[in-house]
């Protein structure tokens, strides 16, 4: 089972399907002394892409702010940016071989 955990989510692979639960951070008992931050399941057997626009959403929910439709689609667009540099790597340069003796 695949497991993908970050600050802001959770996404756990449901079986050995291409679908995750997803959970994402609640306040527990909120302005009491036992107050704490537990991560809650907010879907099941969702899609990959599904659960990162729900991510998205969360993120661009913690801001208050009204935006303009154009403004929404620039914040959303700089939070898909900021997934993808969580999982961008280089591969080392390979060369492809080609065989000239193909007669």
């Amino acid at each position: 089972m695949i497991s993908l955990k970050d600050a802001d989510f959770e996404m756990e692979q449901v079986k050995h399907l291409p679908f995750f639960d997803l959970k994402l951070p609640a306040i527990i008992n909120e302005g009491k002394a036992n107050e704490r931050i537990e991560f809650k399941i907010v879907g099941y057997a969702m899609p990959f892409e599904a659960c990162i626009n729900e991510v998205i959403a969360y993120k661009l929910h913690k801001i208050d702010k009204t935006y303009t439709l154009q403004e929404y689609f620039e914040a959303n667009i700089q939070e898909l940016d900021k997934i993808i540099q969580l999982v961008k790597f280089s591969l080392p340069d390979k060369k492809i071989v080609k065989d000239d003796d193909d007669s």
